[in-house]
């Protein structure tokens, strides 16, 4: 039965009513059969803006990781990094998005500018945030610096 006003639910009551109306929606569209053969469900909380941001971190080191292997810097700022947050998200798929953006708007440009500028060891590629965009732009160095989820790591 559902609650009406306001509450307060412990969050291990609320995964519980949560959990049982996933079941009973399960019994409307599923036959016993299939049922009886799961051995669980699994009811996800919506991730949080935080944990989001977190995910968007993990993504941006394994970038910044792969440059590295090859002696190239990589400087992201801050905003950069809160706007992919922001539109690398979705509810109903969470963070699955998240690595098409990436993709799209962070390697696809990088490996434009190898290709096309030339990009060198000890070259630094820059993402910016401009208006809404993100700006993918390289700057020619001797030595590589990291910009690593805002703070300055130096790799030689």
């Amino acid at each position: 039965m559902e609650t009406l006003g306001f509450t307060n639910k412990s969050k291990v009551d609320e995964y519980s009513q949560t959990k049982e109306k996933v079941l009973e929606s399960l019994k409307d569209y599923f036959r016993p059969e299939f049922l009886n053969r799961l051995d669980d469900t699994i009811v996800f909380d919506i991730l949080s803006l935080e944990s989001i941001r977190h995910i968007v971190d993990l993504k941006i080191k394994i970038v910044i990781d792969r440059l590295m292997v090859k002696e190239i810097g990589f400087e992201i700022s801050s905003e950069a990094l809160n706007h992919l947050a922001k539109e690398g998200y979705n509810p109903h798929y969470g963070a699955r998005p998240l690595g098409r953006l990436i993709q799209d708007k962070i390697l696809n440009p990088i490996a434009n500018l190898i290709i096309g500028k030339g990009v060198k060891k000890g070259d630094v590629v820059i993402v910016t945030l401009k208006g809404k965009d993100l700006f993918v732009d390289l700057k020619k160095k001797k030595v590589a610096s990291v910009f690593k989820l805002g703070s300055k790591i130096n790799t030689k």
